[in-house]
């Protein structure tokens, strides 16, 4: 699933859901994720990130590997 934002849709709306669904057991980023393949990650914004995270949970093989 691929998150698009709108002209009605913040990032700041989403971590606002976040913050009243979700377990509060970390502090998470102030970052909304709506897209993510290896190591690189692009927000709602379009913005792109390197995914220094990986070695955090369960992610240490990158987002979408094709082997698994």
């Amino acid at each position: 699933m691929t998150l698009t934002a709108d002209a009605a849709t913040s990032s700041a709306e989403y971590i606002a859901l976040d913050e009243r669904w979700s377990t509060h057991n970390y502090h998470p980023l102030p970052v909304v994720i709506a897209e993510a393949e290896g190591a690189w990650v692009t927000d709602v914004r379009g913005r792109r990130y390197l995914d220094f995270l990986a070695g955090y949970s369960a992610l240490n093989f990158g987002h979408r590997n094709p082997d698994l």
